[in-house]
């Protein structure tokens, strides 16, 4: 299986390709009212509005600056049958990584840390560590509370729930 690499403060994550719609770079972001703190805003991409979280700030780190009017951003797919679209904004994209699912370790647990709730695992490949991202936690959590949504986005996250019958 394939991941995709990424900087987000100073460091890496991965996530599953297949779960990735596109890199989106310098994307026009909108701040969107009485929002959680995690969402930055909405953007648009070829007419479908994106809602954009920070990666940073769902970990727990206020300190990574995402204020500019544009982004990177990895826009991730939507489910079948629904429109809420979602995308985290990064530093900037890395490489595709090879992953293989019994190299993934846990995570480690830091009490009081609630950010670990959108990290599913660690991995070392060639001798650099990347925590993999738990799409589906992020999209459970968050898009539903975002104003004008009422669905959530159905993929997966690295052999999770794949029943698109929803």
């Amino acid at each position: 299986m394939n991941g995709l690499s990424f900087l987000v403060g100073n460091e890496l994550f991965a996530v599953d390709v297949t779960l990735v719609q596109k890199v989106a770079r310098k994307l026009a972001v909108t701040p969107v009212p009485s929002a959680p703190v995690e969402v930055i805003g909405i953007a648009n991409l070829k007419g479908r509005v994106i809602t954009v979280l920070s990666l940073s700030r769902l970990l727990g780190d206020f300190s990574t600056d995402e204020s500019d009017q544009y982004l990177n951003i990895i826009v991730f797919k939507s489910g079948s049958g629904s429109d809420d679209q979602m995308g985290l904004a990064i530093i900037k994209p890395g490489n595709l990584i090879e992953i293989k699912l019994e190299d993934i370790k846990p995570p480690p647990v830091a009490p009081g840390i609630e950010g670990n709730f959108c990290i599913s695992g660690v991995i070392e490949v060639d001798d650099v560590f990347y925590r993999i991202i738990d799409i589906d936690s992020i999209q459970n959590k968050y898009i539903p509370d975002i104003p004008g949504t009422d669905s959530i986005i159905g993929n997966s996250s690295f052999g999770g729930n794949e029943d698109e019958s929803i």
